[in-house]
């Protein structure tokens, strides 16, 4: 093909034994029976193995012509739980099964000499996909625990474009960089709690998964020693529980930063001699910003930070 594609294909494998023994937690050293306090469950011992030898993978790269290619992949993934620490240390050991995944993608993308970009459309398969809910501690009010287990399939699926722009007219001092990401993420499967109920959870979004993310940001460089920058950063809507009855409100938060000394390589005995001023959350933003997700209790959540500066000196002498 006139050397035109490029195809690359692999194996992965993963083979990790996991153990983890002794004293978990407090309960594994004392317990409160009635009020009285008596030992504990005393040190155990947990381990699981998460195996997968043959985990395929392949991309391919088309020149369409000298500035512009297309591109697609294949894979599939296999991972232990994430934070499996936090896992494995409760009194009652989680029946937790590693998560797998089956990626697709395809896109176009574009190098020029002021515009860089690309488009991305891409599919994610889950088996056995893990998510956490936070709930609080029986009997310790305001302290939160996180609750992780499997949920069946998940599926996901969206676009995303990335790109960056320099304008001619700008004469290489200033250029724009933006993200958009459209990505939908459902559950395909059922399941209740305890001897519950249903939850109704096929179609439904997955916790604190929102529809939209975007970043816009300008970066301007008027010497080489002068590097600042402004970026607003979009969070769309979203759900904090998993049967979607709990709306976080969709919020933008501006940072911004400006760096002295770039380019600068000697200052008397210094060297690389740099100053720079962050400032996040610009506008003093207020809004819910993180949670504690929950299966289908009330949710916890975090403040966005409000607003905060931060001065930072660096060198080398």
């Amino acid at each position: 093909m006139e050397d035109r594609l490029t195809v690359e294909v692999g194996i992965k494998g993963l083979q990790l034994d996991y153990a983890l023994a002794g004293f978990r937690d407090f309960d594994d050293y004392s317990l409160k029976v009635g009020g009285v306090g008596v030992p504990g469950y005393g040190p155990q011992s947990v381990s699981q193995e998460f195996n997968d030898a043959f985990l395929p993978m392949a991309g391919a790269v088309y020149k369409l012509n000298d500035t512009e290619q297309l591109f697609a992949s294949y894979s599939q993934n296999f991972s232990l739980p994430r934070g499996a620490d936090d896992l494995f240390d409760n009194i009652v050991t989680p029946d937790i099964t590693g998560e797998r995944s089956t990626n697709y993608e395809l896109g176009i993308r574009t190098n020029r000499p002021t515009f860089n970009a690309a488009v991305a459309f891409y599919y994610i398969d889950f088996d056995d996909r893990i998510e956490t809910a936070g709930r609080e501690v029986v009997g310790q009010p305001g302290l939160i625990e996180t609750i992780a287990q499997n949920v069946g399939s998940v599926e996901a699926y969206g676009i995303e474009f990335t790109g960056n722009w320099k304008p001619e007219a700008f004469n290489d001092y200033a250029y724009f960089t933006a993200n958009l990401t459209h990505n939908v993420a459902t559950f395909k499967n059922d399941f209740a709690i305890g001897s519950g109920p249903l939850l109704g959870l096929p179609g439904n979004q997955l916790s604190d998964s929102p529809k939209w993310l975007a970043t816009v940001g300008l970066t301007v460089e008027p010497t080489e020693w002068i590097v600042a920058n402004i970026s607003a950063r979009y969070t769309g809507m979203r759900y904090a529980d998993f049967i979607n009855t709990q709306e976080m409100e969709s919020y933008t938060v501006v940072d911004t930063y400006i760096e002295f000394g770039s380019g600068v390589e000697e200052v008397g005995p210094l060297k690389n001699l740099k100053l720079r001023l962050n400032v996040n959350n610009l506008f003093d933003k207020d809004t819910l910003s993180f949670t504690f997700g929950t299966i289908n209790g009330n949710a916890f959540y975090r403040p966005l930070s409000p607003r905060t500066f931060q001065l930072s000196i660096g060198a080398q002498f």
